[in-house]
């Protein structure tokens, strides 16, 4: 009996101390992992970034997860600045610069996508950095609904367009899923949008037209609406006029001004995304 109680115990402590073992490994993979998320080269915050990602997917202890999610969100703040570095990198080698761009770009969608869907309220700066890459951000934003307005209304007059048209599209999507609703907040969003049509940068005044859409109330924006159907200073050079109202000359932002202005006059309902929403 004291033998087999002895055997016994020496099983179990032999398991407990393979398991801490098994255990302090696990944690200094996660430890590695974050380190290098922070590489001086992009292509090795790529591999890092798919290490950490694949750490976060088996599942680790609530503390590993939570640094390893923070590590994601702080990664794609990076990535956010690097992305403007590389759109202003000219290389010699205009092919290798090609497969080099594509690469990081396929990474940093990537990216994105793994952020978002995080679901994680602490995102939503980061994602607010990138949101002018479409809808993987937008709608990782959106879903936030009234937590995240003030940084979007904020980043909305941006002085950097980029920036400013990305957080206009979030509107819309607040807009479009239904996130925002209370009556303050959706007067605050038509605030925005207003400045925006008023914005310097004519993809800022496109994005505004595109939200405007969305709202109930959009009968409120005829007026303003009819002035830049109007009098949109941006043309495209070398492109075949969109109607016969500007003697020859392709107006992109008066021909979506002149579009939503029929919609509207027609009570047309906004287009909806057939994807997922939430």
């Amino acid at each position: 009996m004291r033998m087999t109680l002895l055997i016994a115990g020496i099983g179990f402590a032999f398991f407990g101390t393979a398991t801490a073992q098994q255990s302090a490994s696990v944690h200094q993979n996660v430890s590695r992992a974050l380190q290098k998320l922070h590489s001086q080269t992009w292509a090795d915050r790529s591999k890092a970034f798919e290490e950490a990602a694949a750490l976060l997917a088996s599942k680790q202890t609530p503390g590993d997860n939570d640094k390893l999610r923070v590590g994601l969100i702080q990664l794609l703040a990076t990535e956010n600045i690097q992305t403007k570095i590389l759109a202003n990198h000219h290389n010699a080698d205009e092919d290798a610069e090609e497969k080099d761009t594509e690469e990081y770009s396929e990474y940093y969608a990537n990216l994105i996508g793994a952020v978002a869907d995080l679901k994680d309220e602490r995102a939503v700066p980061s994602l607010l950095g990138a949101a002018n890459t479409g809808g993987m951000a937008t709608r990782g934003i959106a879903r936030f609904g009234k937590k995240a307005l003030n940084l979007v209304l904020e980043q909305a007059s941006s002085r950097d367009p980029s920036l400013a048209s990305g957080a206009v599209f979030v509107i819309r999507e607040m807009l479009e899923m239904h996130t925002v609703t209370d009556p303050d907040s959706h007067q605050r969003m038509k605030n925005a949008l207003r400045l925006a049509l008023g914005s310097p940068d004519f993809g800022v005044r496109d994005s505004a037209i595109y939200a405007i859409e969305y709202l109930d109330d959009r009968e409120e924006f005829v007026i303003v609406l009819n002035e830049v159907a109007e009098h949109d200073p941006f043309k495209l050079a070398g492109e075949k006029p969109d109607d016969s109202r500007d003697i020859g000359k392709l107006y992109p932002v008066r021909h979506h001004a002149r579009s939503l202005l029929r919609k509207i006059a027609e009570h047309q309902p906004p287009v909806i995304d057939k994807g997922i929403r939430h």
